[in-house]
């Protein structure tokens, strides 16, 4: 008896595996902000870049979606790519001590990398799951998803370690020294290797997407100005046609609730580390081992889709959440550290059940689309629970004593109680619409 075909023996599934892999480990992400600011940028800087970044996202998710559909979902996974590099390059190559000159390096950093974010976004999953379609092995991407997940946990581990250790002069020059070399390196010696490392993986990125096939049931359609009017049309076609397949906005609205109160901690765990007496050197193999714990979530996650409905997989991980929230927010040691673990996890589920129940909902014409929309979801959920949860530390800041309002540990852990505040308001209200908008519909109970 011949074996059974496996996904993985097509090229587009694994080039597919290995861009996310590659795509989304970065090795400067354990010292992210350290090294924007080692660079020269100022604090204010820093948040504005981050916030053109979110924008930049934001604005370019959906159209990005519908011109894979209309273009190519290869052409923007390639496009996503050069991006990488381009934006990798500028700032390994800008000369230091020439504020406005690396500020302006910065920016057109953070807008590339925004741009190449929401061009992967959808058109490198639309490009594997319609490879899958084309093999009639569609119903095997749950295990796609979990050797992603697996990969992308190791991935994840690796970079930030690596990343750490290349950042710290200390440890470069002991590895030197053992070497033979007779060596003191500086914080300005080794401040671009995290840079350079991952300049490096975005070229195997470039040779990733280069590599990639277009599906063989899509046509790409010659550029021309009309094409373009119809990709944009094409938004507005999805937009509506998520709105009339209830279950689809559920689930994209269900993902959206979850991942954005979720990310806000997340965001903001270093800083809770801190507070709760965890010694600074211990962020990066920490942040390490939660990526690495992905290898397990894929495979639990896998379990909970064959065997749990939509509806059983939004209450145990809102259940999930919330006492980890809980947690967090009433352990003042490194206890709490515990409930942090959970939260990782979540949204790693998120994404792991909004690509299983979306892309087996929708056409292949609107794929890239539609998990477009997802993305921008995300990503409004995020800003407005950012902007949520702002005014809440304000408020807090303001009724507190002078001596008080600048520890900012104080003030972030007594803002902590409100996002399970938020997390059952927003979840009562999801319930309470999806019951008069689906009312029975058997998909929310249906396991697989």
């Amino acid at each position: 008896m011949p074996p059974s075909p496996s996904p993985f023996d097509l090229p587009n599934v694994r080039r597919f595996l290995l861009f996310r892999v590659l795509f989304n480990a970065r090795f400067y992400y354990p010292v992210f902000t350290i090294l924007f600011l080692d660079y020269g940028l100022t604090l204010a800087q820093f948040t504005i870049l981050n916030a053109v970044w979110a924008v930049t996202i934001v604005l370019a998710e959906v159209p990005s979606g519908a011109l894979a559909d209309i273009f190519g979902r290869r052409n923007l996974v390639r496009l996503a790519a050069g991006l990488m590099v381009l934006e990798m390059s500028i700032i390994a190559l800008v000369p230091l001590g020439h504020g406005s000159l690396i500020f302006a390096a910065f920016l057109f950093n953070r807008i590339c990398s925004g741009l190449a974010e929401a061009a992967a976004s959808g058109a490198d999953e639309a490009l594997a799951y319609d490879t899958l379609k084309d093999n009639d092995m569609e119903e095997q991407w749950p295990k796609v998803l979990e050797r992603l997940g697996r990969w992308m946990a190791v991935g994840f581990f690796l970079a930030m370690m690596i990343g750490a250790f290349v950042y710290d002069p200390k440890w470069m020059s002991a590895v030197l020294n053992g070497l033979g070399m007779d060596v003191a390196l500086t914080q300005q010696d080794v401040l671009r290797l995290p840079i350079f490392l991952t300049l490096a993986s975005s070229l195997g990125v470039l040779v990733c997407a280069w590599g990639m096939r277009e599906s063989a049931s899509f046509q790409a359609t010659p550029f021309s100005t009309a094409q373009l009017r119809q990709s944009f049309t094409s938004v507005f076609q999805a937009g509506r046609w998520i709105l009339t397949n209830r279950f689809v906005l559920f689930v994209i609205l269900a993902g959206m609730i979850l991942d954005s109160v979720a990310r806000q901690f997340i965001t903001l765990g270093a800083e809770y580390f801190r507070f709760i007496g965890i010694p600074v050197g211990f962020f990066g193999p920490i942040w390490a081992v939660m990526g690495l714990l992905g290898w397990l979530y894929a495979w639990w996650a896998r379990l909970a889709l064959e065997r749990l409905s939509p509806l059983g997989n939004l209450t145990l991980f809102s259940v999930v959440l919330m006492t980890a929230l809980f947690g967090v927010s009433a352990m003042t040691s490194a206890y709490g550290l515990v409930f942090v673990f959970p939260l990782e996890a979540i949204m790693f589920f998120v994404g792991f059940f909004q690509s299983h129940y979306i892309n087996r909902e929708v056409d292949s014409a609107q794929r890239a689309t539609v998990l477009s929309f997802r993305g921008l979801a995300l990503n409004i959920g995020f800003g407005l629970t950012s902007v949520y949860h702002s005014l809440v530390i304000l408020g807090i800041r303001a009724g507190l004593p002078s001596e008080q309002a600048g520890d900012s540990g104080l003030v972030l852990a007594a803002s902590l109680p409100w996002l399970p505040g938020l997390l059952l308001l927003l979840l009562v209200i999801l319930i309470w619409s999806g019951r008069h908008a689906l009312g029975n519909n058997p998909v929310l109970r249906q396991a697989g």
